[in-house]
């Protein structure tokens, strides 16, 4: 009797680890859920200081001084090789806004429409398909 409820305790436990495992991958091949995750693995850096360039206008010397050495056109080609990883348009808007968020903070009202704008032409600067506009208004910042 005792070796049956071992055997039935066993066969229960196995069924629930079964049943976790599957439940787990079955969120992480949610779409948003595999977004987020790619956005996590993804260093937007390159694309926020080549945007902040751009509006800016900062000329090499001044971005020397404080300490940043990138070329204007090596920080695109990294922020397009960047973006250009993000095979799913809806997750690319996510990672558009999520350059904006991050940018918000540091820019005046008049840099922001500025950088409204250049985030919205990014996709088309780095040669990706974009075939449906983003919700990037950062009146909701």
């Amino acid at each position: 009797m005792a070796r049956h409820n071992i055997l039935l305790m066993a066969s229960l436990l196995a069924l629930v680890l079964f049943i976790s495992q599957a439940t787990a991958t079955r969120k992480s091949d949610r779409p948003d859920e595999r977004c987020r995750m790619q956005l996590q693995r993804l260093n937007l850096n390159h694309c926020e200081k080549h945007l902040m360039q751009r509006i800016q206008k900062e000329d090499e010397d001044v971005l020397r001084m404080r300490g940043i050495n990138y070329q204007e056109e090596d920080l695109k080609e990294k922020c397009c090789n960047q973006l250009s990883e993000v095979n799913n348009k809806e997750c690319r808007c996510n990672a558009l806004q999520e350059i904006m968020e991050n940018l918000s903070d540091r820019l005046g009202k008049r840099e922001m429409y500025e950088m409204e704008r250049e985030v919205r032409n990014l996709p088309k600067r780095c040669n990706i398909p974009q075939s449906s506009e983003c919700d990037l208004s950062f009146d909701q910042y």
